[in-house]
């Protein structure tokens, strides 16, 4: 996998992975891998999800509490699950191994313009 960010101390940019559902020199990914679109669909009919409480802390999200912990709505969580996707979607500049090869040398953060960038 590839996940190009910026070192830019003053900088947060960062995009998820290239994708690539082959796998290949990065083994890339696509977040529409059927056993992803699989779980999704079937959390959608799920009374209550329950996670730890970090986990609604961290990302800022509702819950409710019963005997058995902090929980969500399956269809909340799936919402919720689908705008994080598009929102990743939205932010990658280079989707692709062979995109990042044509621009490698050139590169520069899209949100700051910092050339000190890293690819983990």
């Amino acid at each position: 996998m590839a996940y190009l960010h910026c070192h830019n101390p003053n900088c947060n940019w960062s995009q998820d992975d290239f994708w690539d559902e082959k796998g290949g020199e990065y083994e890339g990914y696509t977040p529409f891998r059927s056993d992803t679109v699989q779980w999704l669909k079937e959390s959608l009919f799920e009374d209550r999800m329950y996670f730890d409480r970090s986990f609604f802390d961290e990302m800022g999200l509702d819950y409710e509490e019963d005997d058995e912990g902090c929980y969500m709505r399956g269809t909340d969580f799936v919402a919720f699950e689908l705008e994080r996707k598009a929102r990743s979607i939205r932010n990658i500049k280079v989707r692709t191994n062979e995109e990042w090869k044509q621009v490698r040398e050139s590169w520069v953060c899209p949100e700051c313009g910092s050339d000190d960038w890293d690819i983990d």
